[in-house]
């Protein structure tokens, strides 16, 4: 992605707008001064010319990138050639995923905030305490955004109870990690892609069978893993999950609420890698191991989908395996929030912008990336015949009823969150795979700082 600092045009105050579909109307210009009746009628009189209205120009900052970064600026593009002709336009502005949050924060504090940008639910505590992003709770009615057509776990998420359980973002997309599986080495190895594993045991057989190795070392992963990172990182946080591991109680007061289930989870991924030696910590780059063979079966998002159909890979998407008592997996809430402005008028306008590219998210839906949030969407009987094949696809819509394991939302949330490669935990976790700490080391360093975290509300 292009580094690209946003120059701020002027813009056309909004604070006259009763409602966003008036701030998507045509500006009309100022109207002609009426004259004086004939009697009254100065003879020098001049009739006043009318004013050009400048169109509403709604800046938005985007981090997306690769396929899916495509599809939503063809989103973007939607929406610009609806609205050619009613005074407002959105300008998107890429800026790069590791430094949107600065920026953003950067460009609030100097009250240059682009109007709305793409977030993750759980993750804006902070930004929301330093009041950068608004909630949008009083104009949802005023644009007419039906909230009781979304689904019920993305409007939860997308609410923060420690500030009033307001809403802070329109949900775009939910997502999930779910398996690839290379349809090659299943036939290779004599397995059925039909009756694909679905018990932890089972996925250890399919990964044993599908492992190429040169003596001790593994040249191609039953079990697709990296030696640190987000990988073994977002294993183990779905894998304890499923085990009974809770990161924090559900009021938010108690920190690795049974942390045995933790350990077992750590011994679990340790295992892949020296006692089944199904997975090997050589791999740095997932993706592209992936989807040139050295793995068989993958954990990861919607969001690779396009590259690998594109790429001409032959793999389909079967639903995490149930390895621990409850089948679960990792969940994220990708949508739109609002940042601060100094013209409290740009909001309105701004949420019926963004109601209109949630409205229209089919596309998104079935080419971008995720399970729709939208049930009218949903409930479309070409949904599923949409976008990329069922068999690749389909997995990620379904197991949304059984993705689970979202952020925590409370101010340090960065540090819990299980899909991460840099934060405090993978860090952590980092010591035990590399055995530089003992398991019983790793979740006490775990349990202090969370609880440490939590303590700060």
């Amino acid at each position: 992605m292009s580094k690209k600092r946003m120059t701020r045009r002027e813009f056309l105050k909004l604070s006259s707008l009763a409602t966003a579909t008036a701030a998507m109307a045509a500006c009309a210009p100022a109207a002609t001064q009426a004259p004086a009746p004939a009697a009254t009628q100065a003879p020098a009189a001049v009739t006043q010319a009318p004013a050009v209205a400048k169109p509403i120009e709604i800046i938005h900052w985007s981090w997306l990138a690769a396929s899916d970064g495509e599809v939503w600026a063809k989103m973007i593009q939607d929406f610009n050639t609806a609205h050619k002709d009613k005074g407002v336009q959105i300008k998107m502005e890429v800026i790069p995923e590791e430094q949107f949050v600065t920026k953003v924060v950067a460009a609030t504090a100097t009250g240059q905030a682009p109007d709305f940008g793409w977030g993750t639910a759980g993750l804006r505590a902070k930004m929301i305490k330093d009041k950068v992003i608004v909630p949008i709770d009083d104009f949802v009615t005023k644009v007419g955004l039906d909230l009781a057509d979304f689904t019920e776990s993305s409007v939860k998420a997308s609410r923060y109870p420690t500030f009033d359980n307001k809403m802070f973002m329109v949900p775009m997309d939910a997502m999930s990690l779910q398996m690839e599986v290379n349809t090659d080495h299943v036939k290779e190895a004599g397995l059925d892609i039909n009756n694909p594993p679905k018990t932890g045991e089972e996925l250890l057989a399919w990964a044993d069978k599908m492992t190429k190795r040169d003596g001790d070392k593994v040249v191609r992963s039953g079990i697709m893993m990296t030696g640190a990172g987000v990988q073994p990182t977002v294993t183990w946080g779905i894998v304890a999950a499923q085990m009974g591991f809770q990161r924090a109680s559900a009021d938010l007061k108690t920190a690795a609420v049974n942390p045995e289930a933790g350990k077992k989870a750590m011994q679990w991924v340790l295992d892949l890698f020296d006692t089944l030696k199904v997975s090997t910590r050589d791999v740095t780059d997932r993706y592209k191991a992936f989807g040139t063979g050295e793995g068989s079966m993958f954990w990861t998002g919607p969001w690779t989908l396009n590259g690998y159909v594109e790429q001409g890979l032959p793999f389909v998407t079967v639903p995490f395996p149930k390895i621990g008592d409850t089948q679960k997996t990792y969940f994220e809430l990708g949508g739109l929030e609002m940042y601060t402005q100094k013209d409290p008028g740009r909001y309105e306008a701004t949420l019926g912008a963004i109601k209109w590219l949630s409205d229209n998210s089919f596309l998104w839906t079935t080419k971008g990336r995720g399970a729709a949030t939208r049930k009218s969407i949903l409930a479309r009987p070409d949904y599923k015949d949409a976008g990329n094949p069922w068999a690749v696809r389909g997995a990620f819509i379904e197991g949304m009823d059984f993705a689970s394991e979202g952020e925590i939302p409370v101010l340090e949330a960065p540090n819990f969150t299980i899909y991460s490669g840099g934060n405090f935990l993978a860090k952590t976790l980092e010591t035990v795979w590399t055995k530089e700490k003992t398991i019983d080391q790793a979740m006490e360093e775990i349990s202090k700082r969370w609880s440490e975290d939590l303590a700060k509300g």
